[in-house]
Order: structure tokens, then C-alpha cells, then sequence
């Protein structure tokens, strides 16, 4: 939005890197396969980290169109495979049957990380007034993790589908595909998972110009620009949430506990996320109340929790040769989600406002629960 872009084109933008990560998963499965997960995963920091030079560097949309291309590109690399990579560490060391738990703790550094991140960029924002930067610094953590993941264990590189060609390999994703379409538990739970995280994906982020409206109302730290205020509470606000991420996703499996069946859970949680995101809309759209933010953290931190139980729901309803496969149309699922979500809130909120496009995106699944819940 400093860069003049509207709410439509935010929209677009977000839209376009979540259909280009489905048009790249296979392209990235295939080149997995040539040059080994381990290495194809440490090379999709590099390709992120071409997309951060061009978000630096420019301020064009049709550019930054480009730059989400590469954005998505990375995505969708490391998407798929890691998650792979995990299953195959936790059955070659035996520790299969903890998934849920280790899929927590992997998602609650990652959220731990986020936490970081966010308090890097507010005290960024707040000394150097200039957003951009924030994109030049996100460079050298990425390129830690390209050096972290080289580090891995070299067996990783291997898998089954390692000697393929790539006309086989187009016909073990499109296998994948077909049979995650013709099971009816599997795409139960595809959709159960994939709708939801598309619903955090997209509200995640155009919540920020509320908070930023909220921030400059409150009369303190009066002494400071409108500015160096949002830079400090959002940096604030944010690292608090992604900390109550973290240890939500560290507790996946004992909230999953507190409820009979997994599946249970996992429309609980999707019915439950979903009506406090329209309530965090309402909020939002005619009370202008700092509890918008409460409800908007609650919203976060049942992805969290609901991640883990997620992923271990599908890969519990395919088969085990599949696994790779049925991850990525998972990611391809709740990418597509992500872009009709995106896409819907950026054109009603430049037709009304950001609350009633989050109100109406809402409603939409909410009405689409019956059949979206797993059996």
C-alpha cells in the first residue's frame, strides 16, 4: 500500500503466487527427483531470495507480478518436500507414530521464527522509516537456512521415485490426483484442511491496515510519528502472536486429546475459526474495537493447532507410496482457496472496506460447512 498498490491488486498479487505454487508443484517434483530433495529444498532460498532484490529494488506492480513468480516458485519447492522429508526421517528412525507431536514442534519454531521476524522488522521500520528494507535484511536469514539445510543427512536426497522419468513422474502426481478424488474420506479431509489454511492465509495479511488505524487512534506515545508508532506496536503485536502460535503448535496433539476423534476436532476447529473471523469483521467493520485483534489471534493460533492433526488426517487416509503426491495436492488445495479468498476481500474492500470483505468470505464457508466437514 506505500507503494500505491490498491486493495484489488494486493489481492491479485497474493492470488498470482498462490496459483503459480500449484502450476510449479510439478515442475519441482521433477526437478526433486533429478537433483535429490535435500539440495532442490536448499536451492529454493536462493530463488526466494530473487524475489526479495525485486521487491527492493522496485515499486511496479506488473514487477512485483514477476517477483511472485520467483516467491511462488520457492514455495512451492519447499513445500512439498519438506514435509516429505519429514515422513521419511520419522519412519527410517522409527518414531512414525509421534507425527502429530513432531509436526507441532516443527510448526512452533517456525512460528517462533515468525515471532523473531516480526519484532526485527517493527525495530527495522522504526529506525530506518523505510519498508523496503525489511526485504534486504529478510536476505541474510535465507541464506542460513540454505546452509542449514545442506547440512541435512545426504539420505534424504534419496526416494523411491528418484529413477523416473518425467513423463512417469507427471503420471505418479496426476495418480496422486485421481486418487485423492476418488476416495471420499481422503477428500474430506484434503478440503477440511486446505480450506481453512487457505482462510488464514488471506485474512493474515489484510488485517495489517486496521491494525495500523487502530494503532494511531490510541492516544499514547504521543511524542512519536504515526510512523515509529505502527512500526513499534505492529512489530510488538505481531511477535506476541506468532509467540501464542508457537506454543499452541507445541500443544497440537494434547488439544487434539481433549477431543474424541481427530476428525472431531478438525471440524471443530474449522466451524469454531471461521465464526470467530467473521465476528474479528464485525469488529473490525462497525466498532472499530482493539478485540478485532484478540479474535484475529484466536483465528491464527487454530491453523496452529489444527495443522499437525491435518496433515497426519491425510496422510492416515493414503497410501503410503502416495504420501508426496497427496501432500502437495494438499498445498495446491488450500493455495487455490487462498487466491479466491484473497481475491474476494481485495475487491470488497476497495468496493466497501476490509471488514465486510472478511465478514463475506467468512459467510461464504460457513454456508459450504456441511459438506466440507469430515465425515
Amino acid at each position: 500500500m506505500s507503494k500505491g498498490i490498491s486493495f484489488l491488486e494486493i489481492g491479485i498479487l497474493y492470488a498470482t503466487r498462490e496459483i503459480a505454487i500449484n502450476l510449479f508443484e510439478i515442475p519441482s517434483g521433477i526437478i526433486a527427483d533429478t537433483f535429490g530433495r535435500r539440495k532442490t529444498l536448499a536451492s529454493s532460498f536462493l530463488v526466494y531470495i530473487i524475489a526479495f532484490i525485486v521487491f527492493y529494488l522496485y515499486s511496479s506492480f506488473l514487477l512485483f507480478l514477476f517477483a511472485m513468480l520467483f516467491y511462488a516458485l520457492g514455495d512451492a519447492i519447499r513445500s512439498g518436500i519438506n514435509k516429505a522429508m519429514i515422513v521419511d526421517y520419522l519412519k527410517r528412525t522409527n518414531q512414525i507414530n509421534f507425527k502429530v507431536e513432531y509436526y507441532g514442534h516443527t510448526r512452533s519454531w517456525s512460528q517462533f521464527g515468525s515471532a523473531i521476524s516480526s519484532l526485527a522488522g517493527g525495530i527495522l521500520l522504526f529506525f530506518n522509516k523505510n519498508l523496503d528494507a525489511i526485504f534486504l535484511f529478510s536476505i541474510i536469514p535465507y541464506l542460513f537456512d540454505f546452509f542449514n539445510v545442506l547440512s541435512y543427512p545426504k539420505y534424504l536426497d534419496e526416494q523411491k521415485t528418484k529413477y523416473l522419468s518425467t513423463k512417469e513422474n507427471l503420471k505418479f502426481i496426476t495418480t496422486s490426483f485421481i486418487k485423492a478424488f476418488k476416495s471420499k474420506p481422503l477428500l474430506h479431509s484434503l478440503i477440511n484442511s486446505s480450506i481453512y489454511s487457505g482462510y488464514y492465509k488471506a485474512i493474515k495479511d489484510f488485517i495489517q491496515p486496521f491494525l495500523k488505524s487502530l494503532i494511531i487512534s490510541i492516544p499514547i506515545f504521543l511524542y512519536l510519528s504515526n510512523d515509529e508508532k505502527t512500526a513499534l506496536f505492529l512489530g510488538i503485536i505481531y511477535f506476541v502472536i506468532f509467540l501464542v502460535n508457537s506454543f499452541v503448535s507445541r500443544s497440537a496433539s494434547k488439544i487434539e486429546n481433549l477431543f474424541t476423534t481427530q476428525a472431531n476436532f478438525l471440524n471443530f476447529s474449522l466451524f469454531f475459526g471461521v465464526i470467530v473471523g467473521l465476528a474479528s469483521g464485525v469488529l473490525m467493520e462497525y466498532f472499530n474495537s482493539i478485540f478485532a485483534i484478540l479474535l484475529f489471534i484466536i483465528v491464527l493460533s487454530i491453523e496452529n493447532s489444527r495443522k499437525p492433526s491435518g496433515v497426519s488426517n491425510i496422510t492416515d487416509n493414503s497410501e503410503d507410496d502416495i504420501h508426496a503426491g497427496i501432500l502437495s495436492v494438499q498445498s495446491q488445495l488450500a493455495s487455490l482457496f487462498a487466491a479466491i479468498i484473497m481475491m474476494s476481500i481485495g475487491f470488497l474492500a476497495d468496493m466497501f472496506s476490509v471488514g465486510v470483505g472478511i465478514m463475506i468470505s467468512s459467510f461464504a464457508i460457513l454456508l459450504l460447512y456441511p459438506v466440507i466437514r469430515i465425515k
